[in-house]
């Protein structure tokens, strides 16, 4: 299983997307307790649950970490975790996933400079203010000291190669790595 951490806007959804695309690695799909939006698909976009089997699910021991949003419960179920996934987490989920000491589960540290991320932000319609309460945000929340450094497998600067060699690069490391730990 692939997991993608780092700041907003460093590359994380489009080199899992592109994964899925072009590798066939999935997209782990979360649960959630929140209204379905207008052009999201259950199973797709989220496992739209009701609180009360979401909690059942909780109580069940099924999800690997959960939180709630907004007033809202949002998860990762245990049976999402294959080998043919792609996860992106923030440093507490990548943390979860690397407690789990499971020599399948790789972790990647996508960065790239503060200009990039914010042109980034900007080309895909986030206000100015958005853009700039997300690199405030992300300065504390996406802060690598020694307990974070740990747990990252591989790290990549994003500004660095274009899009479809980020994926490429994350692909074949992740089988690499997954050699070595046999």
């Amino acid at each position: 299983m692939i997991i993608l951490t780092g700041p907003s806007a460093s590359g994380k959804t489009a080199t899992c997307l592109y994964l899925e695309k072009h590798y066939g690695i999935k997209k782990v799909v979360t649960h959630t307790t929140r209204a379905i939006r207008v052009n999201e698909v259950d199973g797709v976009d989220y496992h739209f649950v009701s609180k009360e089997e979401f909690e059942k699910m909780v109580n069940n021991n099924e999800f690997i970490e959960h939180v709630t949003y907004n007033g809202n419960y949002y998860g990762t179920s245990k049976a999402e975790v294959k080998d043919d996934k792609c996860c992106t987490l923030d440093f507490n989920g990548a943390l979860t996933y690397y407690n789990l000491h499971d020599p399948k589960i790789v972790i990647f540290y996508l960065y790239c400079d503060v200009d990039t991320r914010s042109q980034r932000m900007k080309d895909r319609g986030d206000s100015l203010n958005k853009v700039e309460e997300r690199i405030v945000g992300d300065v504390k929340s996406f802060k690598v000291d020694e307990k974070i450094e740990k747990i990252f497998d591989y790290r990549i600067d994003t500004s660095k190669y274009p899009l479809e060699e980020v994926a490429k690069i994350i692909y074949d490391k992740y089988f690499e790595i997954l050699k070595k730990r046999k």
